[in-house]
């Protein structure tokens, strides 16, 4: 593991403490670090707030930050802290008028971190958009009515899938890779209303299922994204009192034992997981599964190439997840066909039936 990111990794946490404080000043005391490549690996893995901030609070004659970094930083946590204000406002407009149309959002990844206090404040991450899925409580609204609505949502910055069609969300269930039981989901979701507005009601997941899906996530960004390593660490230290039976029965009906067992190692060995994260994420898988993945997380961790980590993703799946995530592959590379092709290759007396 490069300097930048071991020091990356060491930021990475809410509760920086003396001791975290004098890991990072010792790297930085031991090692030349590229403060560009530190840069713009904290920007790409929206981590930039929170590495700044624990950053500043570093003794600034042993870290030797270079002010233009330092200057930068600011600059971005200032940014961030604008960007959610203004993003919380808009979704909280969106949402009532979602409430009011009949739908219920149930929030994803970071809107649910922020919703539920996983996040002490929300600025922490520099997330691009809000995700939700949406549930439909009117049974008679037409498809082409409920797609144009989610549509002009996507356009405002709230990424979105219906309830229908939550099992391929892209998110979760990797487009459709895994089978993901978002009834069971929903069935433990809590009601809130954001900012104890009454008009603005939203859904989060109880902690175990935010868990799981954060796992699932990690894996679709092959295990290393900061953001994703940050999302797990803080998530499994904020619920000490996790039920680990209901996650290991939500893991099995995903068939995601060895996704969730490789998401909690690569967190363990970058940013640290608490003990009872620990202790149940090595019950995940035998001892030859875990021998094929320990020294691909090891190396994944170290390396820089964009192969050993997609080797990783690949060395998670099940076969059947393999070969469904070849399919994908494959239909998204093959050229789709044009409207016009496609009424070319109709039989006669088909063209009424399609319009």
């Amino acid at each position: 593991m490069s300097a930048e990111r071991e020091l990356l990794c060491v930021l990475l946490r809410q509760r920086f403490t003396a001791e975290h404080r004098e890991r990072a000043e010792a790297i930085c005391a031991g090692t030349a670090i590229d403060w560009r490549a530190f840069v713009r690996a904290a920007a790409a893995g929206g981590v930039a707030p929170i590495a700044g901030a624990n950053l500043a609070a570093c003794d600034a004659a042993t870290t030797r930050v270079p002010e233009a970094v330092s200057e930068r930083f600011q600059q971005a946590l200032f940014e961030n802290v604008a960007l959610k204000i203004e993003r919380r406002r808009e979704f909280l407009e969106q949402l009532v008028q979602l409430n009011a149309r009949g739908y219920d959002a149930l929030l994803l990844k970071s809107a649910g971190l922020e919703a539920t206090g996983v996040y002490e404040q929300p600025w922490v991450t520099a997330a691009r958009d809000v995700d939700v899925v949406l549930r439909d409580r009117a049974p008679d609204r037409s498809v082409v009515e409920d797609r144009v609505f989610r549509e002009s949502l996507r356009e405002r910055g709230v990424e979105n899938e219906s309830d229908r069609d939550a099992a391929r969300h892209h998110d979760v269930s990797l487009s459709g890779i895994l089978t993901v039981p978002f009834d069971d989901i929903w069935s433990a979701a809590r009601r809130i209303e954001l900012d104890g507005d009454p008009a603005a009601v939203a859904y989060v997941m109880c902690p175990e299922d935010q868990l799981l899906t954060l796992c699932l996530n990690s894996s679709r960004k092959r295990y290393f994204r900061l953001k994703g390593l940050f999302d797990i660490a803080e998530t499994a230290a904020h619920h000490p009192d996790l039920d680990w039976a209901l996650l290991a029965r939500r893991i099995l009906a995903c068939d995601a034992e060895a996704i969730v067992y490789t998401a909690f190692r690569a967190v363990d060995v970058t940013v640290g997981l608490p003990a009872g994260a620990r202790r149940f994420y090595r019950s995940l898988v035998g001892p030859m599964r875990a021998a094929v993945l320990l020294p691909l997380v090891r190396i994944a961790s170290r390396s820089r190439s964009r192969i050993v980590p997609a080797a990783l993703q690949y060395a998670s799946f099940t076969g059947r997840q393999r070969w469904r995530d070849l399919r994908l592959t494959l239909s998204n590379r093959l050229p789709r066909a044009t409207a016009a092709e496609r009424a070319q290759s109709r039989l006669p007396g088909e063209e009424a039936a399609a319009l």
